[in-house]
């Protein structure tokens, strides 16, 4: 993944505020990505393909377009307007044609007309202002709750010139600010934005170099030192560290993963604050479907309560501070 340019850290505010990246959605009033009311800003791409990924439409870091046939009345309009031959053999469309529409001179034609809205396209150029003037709308929410902005994705570090100059904003705004991270961007972009952080939430999926590599299409090496290097900045810079462990059925819900996992963090970190262990969902299958692609753990077991728990009990025994958001 790129770097962050040293221009970028002597820019002004006017200069960072026309700094421009990719949004795949802007959700307000979330409850689930930090403590209060937040505004989560889900930036489009990633490195990990993880298998059971539930915001799909994130992983590319172009636009795509995607197609709800629940909602389709047939109309054959985006049939009509498409020029590609991605539409040729009816509604469901030639993904391999469709990949590379962002790049064509009328892209992504086929919705122009598209009245039921069956067909969107995912992924919005926008500046940092028009992302900050979004967020700022909320301002008195987050005044009385405690909350803020949080960067999801995707992985906000695949876009760091943007997520810097968006942090650096917000705190210029008096923004409390939080990042979701899965841990795979470069070191040097990290330090850059550490500063800028109140809350660091960071993924540790398994400490198994080989079965994180066969499950999100990474190994974990570089995911672990950064994990320590956050770890050690947070002692600088005062954020919250919390790490965060999916909890998915056949990867990593044995006592087993779970444990060790919590030993790399009882033996590694010194000032993160705690873990959440986040039960596998099935929110993201629908995604799929609109994207034209295939959900590969469609047969995989919502973990209960009561496993949870159980693993959790693990978190215990190492006197790790347990969160749940």
């Amino acid at each position: 993944m790129a770097l962050i340019d040293n221009k970028y850290l002597n820019s002004s505010s006017e200069e960072l505020n026309q700094v421009t990246g990719t949004i795949s959605d802007i959700e307000r009033y979330a409850i689930n990505d930090g403590f209060g009311l937040r505004t989560t800003v889900f930036l489009k791409g990633c490195p990990l393909r993880c298998k059971w990924c539930s915001n799909p439409e994130t992983q590319k870091f172009h636009q795509e377009m995607v197609f709800f046939q629940d909602k389709c009345i047939g109309c054959g309009a985006c049939v009509r307007l498409c020029e590609y031959g991605a539409l040729d053999n009816g509604l469901i469309a030639d993904r391999s044609i469709c990949d590379s529409c962002n790049k064509r001179e009328k892209a992504f034609k086929c919705i122009e007309k598209c009245y039921p809205k069956c067909r969107k396209i995912v992924g919005d150029k926008m500046t940092v202002k028009e992302v900050v003037d979004i967020v700022k709308r909320d301002m008195p929410f987050y005044e009385l709750s405690g909350g803020g902005v949080t960067l999801s994705g995707g992985e906000p570090m695949s876009q760091p010139e943007y997520a810097y100059a968006l942090l650096k904003s917000f705190c210029e705004n008096w923004i409390d600010t939080a990042i979701e991270t899965c841990g795979a961007g470069e070191k040097h972009d990290y330090e850059l934005v550490a500063p800028y952080l109140k809350f660091v939430f960071m993924d540790l999926k398994s400490c198994d170099s080989s079965r994180h590599l066969e499950w999100t299409g990474s190994d974990n090496s570089r995911i672990k030192e950064n994990i320590i290097l956050m770890d050690t900045l947070a002692a600088r810079y005062g954020y919250d560290l919390i790490i965060r462990t999916p909890v998915i059925p056949g990867f990593n819900d044995s006592e087993e993963e779970i444990g060790n996992i919590a030993r790399f963090v009882s033996e590694n970190l010194k000032n993160y604050k705690g873990m959440e262990l986040l039960p596998y969902h099935k929110l993201g299958r629908g995604k799929y479907t609109s994207l034209g692609r295939e959900y590969q753990l469609a047969d995989a077991a919502v973990p209960s309560d009561a496993r949870m728990l159980e693993l959790n009990k693990i978190l215990n025994e190492y006197n790790i501070h347990i969160y749940k958001f």
